[in-house]
């Protein structure tokens, strides 16, 4: 079995073993034979039933080993070799190993199998990943399904913010159940409209329209619009924009966290003196 070989060659490699564990297993053991049990060890030794149960069988001698360590896995070793040989992949490999009475993690099994594919030298066949009709989260939009047409939460906002093409049945029924999302979908068109013609006047009547909504959040967005006024013409009539301002304020906010409690006031200036220069130069 290529499992015992597996083990020879790293007895060979590992010729040192751990004397104290050597006499530790064979205490285990010889307990285990005389019919102790788990807790009695335990208490006798002042071990855990884990180490316990790790030791229960096997050689002494090749279990003292140093860099010798058990794993749930050994015992499929073969297993694992004759699904990496056959094309099979990690994830059918995984259920298989449960299926055979495998009662570990997950994780520490695709561990296994990476160590695996390391020593062979040889991967595992990829995954298959087949959509079905029914799969709505091709693009995060809507699929036409077995038996209905539907749509997801994120289509409506693609189909309202980016203009994302929905078909006519999806836009009646959405529009239909759902009557103040045509609401807010006009109010983000003509909102647009407003920087891109750069009409103050169009600014004004979308305020007073949409004071007057039904919908709490656009009377709440147009008042807020309302008691900035001033920075909102601006932002309308003119193409200067404070982006790199904010940008400016990020990097020496980022400057500080990094350097907080690690330096002095003089090397704090020294550094944000080197990224202006960087700036300019």
């Amino acid at each position: 079995m290529r499992l015992v070989k597996k083990i020879v060659q790293d007895v060979d490699n590992f010729s040192n073993y751990s004397e104290k564990r050597y006499k530790k297993i064979c205490q285990i053991q010889e307990l285990l034979k005389e019919g102790c049990s788990y807790r009695e060890i335990a208490r006798r030794m002042g071990i855990g039933r884990n180490t316990i149960a790790k030791y229960r069988k096997g050689d002494p001698k090749e279990l003292s080993m140093y860099g010798i360590h058990q794993s749930k896995l050994d015992i499929f070793h073969d297993f694992i070799l004759e699904c990496l040989h056959s094309g099979k992949s990690k994830s059918k490999t995984v259920k298989s190993i449960y299926a055979r009475g495998y009662t570990g993690s997950k994780s520490n099994a695709f561990e296994y199998l990476v160590k695996i594919e390391h020593r062979e030298g040889k991967t595992f066949e990829p995954q298959p990943y087949i959509r079905t009709q029914t799969e709505a989260l091709k693009y995060r939009m809507g699929s036409k399904g077995k038996t209905a047409d539907y749509i997801t939460r994120e289509g409506v906002f693609k189909h309202m913010w980016m203009d994302v093409s929905l078909t006519n049945l999806q836009k009646c029924y959405i529009y239909s159940q759902f009557p103040h999302l045509w609401e807010l979908h006009i109010c983000i068109r003509e909102f647009r409209n407003i920087f891109k013609k750069k009409m103050v006047v169009l600014l004004y009547l979308f305020i007073d329209k949409y004071k007057k909504s039904k919908v709490k959040e656009l009377r709440s967005f147009a008042k807020s619009l309302e008691n900035d006024m001033d920075a909102v013409e601006n932002a309308v009539a003119y193409d200067y924009s404070n982006g790199f301002v904010e940008g400016t304020n990020s990097r020496l906010k980022m400057i500080k966290r990094t350097m907080y409690g690690k330096c002095n006031r003089e090397l704090l200036e020294a550094k944000l003196r080197y990224m202006r220069q960087e700036q300019n130069g």
